[in-house]
């Protein structure tokens, strides 16, 4: 019988401590090799794109498919299958997912760049994104004070009453990307630019970075300035990173790193952070693309929740089994 779950279902029982531990989570089982995560499919269409994002976690495999509609905006829908049955479990609506997986892999990504975490804190970006991110963040960390730019004046206003509204901290809205990240040590960029939205001189001497933006080759969030601060970047897969993220072919094309510079959160270590800031190099920098792993982890989470609540919709047997055996076509 397959479950369906929507954003309502999705909001009663993701929390960011449920998704901090299902982050937390892919990252062991990709240390321990329990996984698969082929690549991911792209087709572009002259009104956006549509892609598919497979993987196998555990006992689950599946699927993420994500559309863009240009000027309209994004769905995803995610589908959940039992590895021994190949039984389709469950269908998400992912909007809600994504954003969650996202922010807490990012915080994971924090706690191995920086265990001692910090009260101050850099956001570039106002979006669907950058909320997630600073909730995970305020969850995590005891934050006091965040610094907050976007290129809307009016939205980073609005954006920064609400969080600070919501979470009880000082959230200020500043005028210059520069501001937030001359002046913290650790900043996270949560954009949709297509061009680098900050130069790397400007960072702090010894600063973190964590990027999320520039998820396709055609989007940039970091220049190779950045990345050449850098010895060692932490990423969430290297190949998928390689593959997709504009920033980080930008910065290899410039020679500011190689394919060999990625390190996936797995094998991330105390040597690696000394690599990453060995011959002058100060930054640590996290790159990340999302992966359908993230997605499988926190899925499992919440669909056993979803059983134990009575929450979801029942859908029935949406997929007659094949008996094996029958001639495959």
């Amino acid at each position: 019988m397959t479950l369906h779950l929507d954003s309502t279902a999705i909001g009663r029982l993701a929390t960011e401590e449920v998704a901090l531990a299902a982050a937390r989570l892919t990252v062991r089982m990709q240390a321990d090799g329990a996984y698969a995560l082929p690549p991911r499919i792209d087709v572009d269409v002259p009104t956006g794109f549509f892609r598919v994002m497979p993987a196998a976690l555990g006992e689950y495999m599946g699927a993420k498919v994500m559309t863009l509609a240009k000027g309209q905006g994004n769905r995803y829908l995610l589908l959940v299958y039992r590895q021994d049955s190949g039984e389709l479990l469950a269908t998400l609506d992912a909007a809600e997912v994504t954003r969650l997986r996202t922010a807490a892999t990012t915080a994971v990504a924090g706690e191995l760049l920086c265990p001692q975490g910090t009260d101050v804190l850099g956001l570039v970006g106002t979006g669907f994104e950058a909320d997630g991110h600073l909730r995970a963040f305020a969850r995590l960390w005891p934050l006091s004070k965040v610094l907050v730019y976007s290129r809307s004046a009016d939205k980073r206003r609005a954006f920064a009453d609400r969080l600070a509204t919501d979470l009880g901290i000082s959230v200020v809205p500043v005028a210059s990307v520069e501001e937030v990240a001359g002046a913290c040590p650790v900043t996270v960029l949560a954009t949709k630019a297509t061009e680098p939205v900050v130069r790397g001189a400007d960072f702090a001497p010894n600063a973190v970075v964590l990027s999320i933006g520039s998820t396709r080759p055609n989007l940039r969030e970091l220049d190779a300035t950045t990345f050449a601060r850098a010895g060692r970047v932490l990423v969430d897969d290297p190949a998928q990173v390689l593959a997709e993220s504009g920033d980080v072919a930008a910065a290899a094309a410039a020679g500011a790193i190689t394919p060999d510079s990625l390190v996936s959160m797995a094998e991330w270590s105390a040597s690696a952070a000394e690599d990453a800031r060995a011959g002058g190099r100060d930054l640590l920098v996290f790159k990340s693309v999302g992966t359908a792993l993230q997605d499988l982890a926190l899925a499992a989470t919440l669909i056993e929740g979803a059983r134990a609540q009575g929450l979801g919709r029942e859908l029935g047997e949406l997929t007659a089994l094949k008996a094996e055996g029958r001639k495959e076509r």
